[in-house]
């Protein structure tokens, strides 16, 4: 059986894999949003974790971030219809609250010192 470090590369390979493919169909077929294409991803990237999360290999920090980054913000996208500017004023407040989250989330944040 692979060991941890080599199963971790395998999902790594298919996830960048998998974000080329989702990014092509997103730019080729018409009805699909930029909003739906970042759902696509943060799903993609949120799968990847869960499948390491599965398998027992230590998730990406970075990876869930960017994951509920881009999903959030696709889900917004989607349900407000905003203008260009406005979406991506929206992609800037999603991204500063998702890293203000992550960083209250972080334990070395929440331990007191001493």
């Amino acid at each position: 059986m692979e060991n941890a470090a080599s199963l971790d590369r395998i999902f790594s390979k298919i996830g960048e894999n998998m974000l080329l493919v989702w990014w092509g169909v997103v730019m080729i077929v018409h009805p699909i949003t930029i909003g739906m294409g970042a759902i696509g991803t943060g799903l993609i990237l949120l799968g990847v974790n869960a499948a390491r999360r599965l398998k027992g290999i230590p998730t990406r920090w970075t990876t869930t971030v960017v994951g509920s980054m881009a999903a959030l913000w696709g889900l917004l996208d989607v349900i407000l219809k905003p203008r260009f500017d406005v979406s991506i004023a929206l992609l800037l407040i999603v991204t500063g609250l998702v890293s203000l989250a992550a960083m209250f989330m972080r334990p070395a944040f929440r331990e007191s010192p001493e």
